[in-house]
């Protein structure tokens, strides 16, 4: 993959972002300082990093896939409301081991997601 001003761009946009943030809100921050940059662009440089295990996709349950640039052990705190998603460490969950009967399934890790209402949330709407 050779390195391009937007591509480094957005990689930068990532690992700078505590949001988990979509192809979309990852094209709206840069867009400002770089307007040649496509929402393409975004969306075809995710997929590569994604390829070269550079980034992972944050698998939320969401219908928006949204992207981490963490590759660290850890698990994910998912807001209800909001839709924020929060990087979570914790020791007990790194230990959990995958099931042993996966019917042929190959599971390659664990990553567990602990749903509910972040604090700004739990404290507006209480």
């Amino acid at each position: 993959m050779s390195v391009t001003p937007q591509r480094m761009a957005i990689y930068r946009a990532l690992l700078e972002a505590e949001d988990h943030p979509s192809p979309d809100t990852l094209y709206r921050r840069i867009h400002r300082k770089m307007p040649s940059l496509s929402l393409a662009t975004v969306y075809k440089t995710l997929d590569a990093l994604c390829a070269l295990g550079l980034v992972q996709e944050a698998s939320v349950g969401s219908e928006t896939k949204r992207y981490d640039a963490n590759l660290e052990r850890h698990h994910h705190l998912v807001c209800t409301e909001c839709g924020g998603i929060m990087d979570f460490y914790d020791r007990a969950l790194d230990a959990v081991a995958p099931p042993r009967r996966l019917s042929g399934f190959v599971a390659q890790g664990i990553s567990i997601q602990v749903v509910g209402r972040c604090a700004e949330c739990a404290r507006t709407r209480s």
